[in-house]
Formats: structure tokens, C-alpha cells, sequence
């Protein structure tokens, strides 16, 4: 009896493996159908990183703007110039004006600051004369004599009142009035001693010194170490924004010029935006 269970037991085997073998010949569509997913599966590109790790890879897409900041050609220099400025700072100008600070009460540097700004009106009043903004080189005259009729200069009276026309002082330089001509900035240069620009604007610093008449008037090593001392005298709004860029950076030099043609781009930008605003705010009163 049990060997005629086992038979029939492997008859049944050997009939179902007979019908499944039979199901495969009559039915060919099935492989392909089964192994098309499969090499799919196995053509397809691995999934990228960026799933795994929240998009990190979005840091390798660099916009204009961005090549644009990395664009050094300088680099040799600026690094050079960041290394001896960044010791100048930190080992020399920080502690004197951190001891002058504590010896000088904030009103009186106050009043310096106002002092060294309106003594270089003529600087200011001619690049708006060279810009052909001549209503902003009114003003500029107009607020300095006030200043200085009111305050010797040691205070900013002009301030209280609201001018008539616009005042933007930032852009009464000669910097400024390169690119009104349509210089190019050209690219990252750190002057020596003095920090971050571009070429463009090292050569608006030297058209700006060779304006003060105070240069001529007081000869050139007097008004060297008048500004020297100017410039001294507001070192604490230098040094602080400087450590707030490069104190945590892993890389301090690319934080500064990353940082310092950032903030130059917005206020290019802002400059034409409010100049055009203003440019067009006649014709619109008129229209209305």
C-alpha cells in the first residue's frame, strides 16, 4: 500500500511538471513580458545622491552671478594683500582704537566723523558736476556751507531738514562716476592697507585724493595723515563688519570678496533702480 502511494504520489509530480514545461513552449510572450521590467530595471540610471541627502547637490549649480564672483584673475595679489591687511587690522588698528575709543567719548568721534565728511564737499560736490547731476551738486554745496556756517563742520545740521532734490552722497565719487561714463568695473582687487575693491574702484580712490584740495592747500603729507587719522577715527565700523564676515568662514578670503561684490552689485543696483524711479517721476506728476 505505501508503495503505490509514493507511485501515484510521483506520477502527480512528474504530470504537473510536464504541464508547466507544455504552459512555457505554448505561451513565448510571457518570458519577454517578465524580462522587460527587468532590464529596465537594470538600463535605468541610479538615483542621484540628492534624494539621500536633501539636495546638497544643488551646490554644484552655480548661476552668472555666481561664476561671476568666483572670477579672481587677481587672486596672487588680493591674497597677498588680504594676509598683510588682515594682520594690519587684527594686530595693530583693533587694540589702538579699541584704547582710543576708551580714552575718546563716542560724541566727540561723532563729531570727527562729521568733520572729516564735510570737509571733503569739493570731492562729492565735483563728481556730481562730472556725472552732470548738477541740481545734486547744489545740494551738497548748499548742506556743507550750512554745516559749516552752523557747526564749523562738526555736526551734521543740513541733515534735519529734507532737501528739495534728492541727496545720495554715495554716489558722489569718482568710482561712481566712472561707471555713469560706462567703465567697467573689472574685476576683485584689494588695495593695499585699505581692504576689498575692484580695479575700477582703486582708480576712483586715486581720482578722489588727487580732488581734495586740501592736498594743495596743506601739501600732501598733511592731508595724508589727516585722512590716515579720519579713517582711524571710524575703524570700529570697519573691523566689526570684517570680523562678522571672516570670524566664522572656513575659508575667510573667498567669505570677504564673495561678501564685498555682493554687497557692491545691490547697491549698483539699487542706485539705477532709484535713479531711474526718479528720472521718470516728473513726466508720471505731470501726466497725472
Amino acid at each position: 500500500m505505501p508503495r503505490l502511494l509514493f507511485a501515484a504520489l510521483l506520477a502527480l509530480a512528474l504530470a504537473c511538471s510536464a504541464a508547466c514545461s507544455a504552459h512555457k513552449e505554448a505561451s513565448p510572450v510571457a518570458d519577454t513580458e517578465i524580462s522587460a521590467p527587468a532590464q529596465e530595471l537594470s538600463a535605468a540610471p541610479e538615483p542621484a545622491d540628492t534624494e539621500d541627502y536633501g539636495g546638497l547637490d544643488d551646490y554644484d549649480d552655480f548661476s552668472e552671478e555666481d561664476a561671476a564672483l568666483q572670477n579672481d584673475p587677481l587672486e596672487g595679489w588680493n591674497r597677498f594683500w588680504f594676509r598683510v591687511n588682515d594682520w594690519f587690522l587684527q594686530y595693530l588698528v583693533k587694540p589702538l582704537h579699541k584704547g582710543y575709543a576708551f580714552i575718546v567719548p563716542e560724541a566727540i568721534r561723532s563729531g570727527i566723523s562729521n568733520f572729516a565728511h564735510n570737509v571733503t564737499f569739493p570731492v562729492r560736490m565735483a563728481n556730481s558736476l562730472l556725472q552732470g547731476e548738477f541740481a545734486q551738486a547744489g545740494v551738497e554745496f548748499d548742506r556743507s556751507l550750512v554745516n559749516f556756517m552752523v557747526s564749523l563742520g562738526f555736526a551734521d545740521v543740513a541733515s534735519q531738514s529734507k532737501p528739495l532734490y534728492p541727496y545720495r552722497p554715495e554716489t558722489e565719487n569718482f568710482d561712481y562716476t566712472l561707471g555713469v561714463w560706462g567703465v567697467p568695473d573689472g574685476p576683485y582687487f584689494i588695495i593695499p592697507f585699505l581692504g576689498p575693491s575692484t580695479v575700477r574702484g582703486a582708480v576712483g580712490e586715486t581720482g578722489d585724493a588727487f580732488m581734495k584740495p586740501q592736498d594743495y592747500l596743506l601739501g600732501w603729507e598733511i592731508s595724508i595723515a589727516g585722512s590716515a587719522f579720519f579713517a582711524f577715527n571710524n575703524a570700529d565700523s570697519l573691523y566689526k563688519a570684517y570680523d562678522q564676515i571672516t570670524e566664522s568662514a572656513l575659508e575667510p578670503y573667498v567669505a570677504l570678496r564673495n561678501a564685498y561684490l555682493s554687497m557692491r552689485r545691490n547697491q549698483q543696483l539699487n542706485l539705477t533702480l532709484t535713479s531711474n524711479a526718479q528720472d521718470k517721476l516728473p513726466a508720471d506728476t505731470v501726466q497725472e
